[in-house]
């Protein structure tokens, strides 16, 4: 964990399970047979242990704890059936914890969205960049954001919102 500051903290979290969900079918046979709903567009939100996020139309994210992944690919591909697709992302992005009362300051800087948004809150997602790097924000809640990165980016993500957050607890 690097905590740049008492208002921040940053943490490259543990590797997780993340399968991607694409449905091209029947979306709410898919549901149905899965059990839970899959959030509407440019949201998220846990189903069980598992979070969901709206990555793009007709695909989803859903991440839990990596001793989950084989049972997780097995439930999904038989909700899914011949209406979609199950891939294993588990390796594909990193996932950078960012918490603390000033997390929205942070993704202000370098970013080229309105993070300050009060309609910007637990549940919602953004694909945007910053520092010139694609980034997929997860908001959990109140005081904390996940980013989703690629794992080459990740570093260099770090280091910008580090120094970020230096100037921020000078300001």
């Amino acid at each position: 964990m690097i905590e740049p500051s008492a208002g921040l903290q940053l943490t490259v979290a543990a590797p997780q399970t993340l399968v991607a969900l694409e449905i091209w079918g029947d979306g709410a046979a898919v549901q149905n047979r899965w059990g839970a709903a899959l959030p509407a567009p440019c949201r998220s939100a846990w189903v069980g242990e598992q979070r969901v996020i709206w990555w793009e139309p007709n695909t989803w994210l859903l991440g839990a704890p990596l001793e989950a992944l084989a049972q997780n690919e097995a439930d999904l591909r038989g909700a899914v059936g011949a209406d979609g697709a199950v891939t294993d992302l588990s390796g594909a992005f990193t996932r950078i914890c960012v918490t603390g009362p000033l997390w929205r300051d942070l993704l202000m800087i370098g970013g080229v969205f309105d993070a300050e948004s009060p309609g910007f809150g637990p549940g919602c997602i953004a694909g945007t960049v910053i520092h010139h790097l694609p980034v997929r924000l997860d908001v959990i809640s109140d005081d904390a954001v996940n980013a989703y990165i690629a794992p080459s980016y990740a570093e260099d993500l770090l280091h910008h919102w580090t120094r970020a957050a230096a100037r921020l607890q000078a300001a």
